[in-house]
């Protein structure tokens, strides 16, 4: 579980990833726009520690592909996050942002360094991120995630 733990962290580190930086649409700004506020409050609500606001922009049977190649749940990662005071994200830059919509979905990809800290720990970390948006009940939820560690 300690591996587990520790590569949650780095999930939850890297989901705050989002946000609202240099986004690029194949459908134009308005479509662009639209996602950047949706990845903007999510990387807000991380570093606010915003369980509410990530739960509504997170769907239930949402999971992520974690920066060591383990498949999370939604579940899985908010108890890893909200169940102690153990992990602090406290900031979060994204940068290269695209914005794919096909219909009821949209993919969107960038580049994201998360800074924050576990148990007293503190790191960056580089990645290279996609979440998967799906319109549901009227609005767009992120349905899937994946990160990969950018090495320099």
């Amino acid at each position: 579980m300690h591996g587990r733990t520790s590569t949650a962290a780095l999930v939850i580190t890297s989901i705050a990833l989002l946000s609202a930086g240099a986004v690029r649409s194949a459908k134009g700004d308005e479509t662009a726009a639209e996602f950047a506020g949706i990845e903007q409050e999510l990387c807000k609500a991380w570093v606010e520690r915003n369980e509410k606001a990530i739960d509504r922009l997170l769907s239930a049977d949402w999971t992520v592909i974690d920066l060591n190649g383990h498949m999370l749940t939604k579940s899985e990662v908010l108890k890893e996050a909200f169940g102690s005071q153990d992990r602090q994200v406290e900031s979060a830059v994204v940068d290269e942002v695209r914005v794919r919509r096909i219909g009821e979905v949209a993919i969107v990809t960038g580049r994201s360094v998360i800074s924050g800290s576990y148990r007293g720990n503190r790191a960056t970390v580089t990645q290279r991120f996609t979440d998967v948006f799906a319109q549901r009940d009227g609005r767009w939820q992120v349905v899937a995630s994946q990160g990969t560690r950018v090495t320099e």
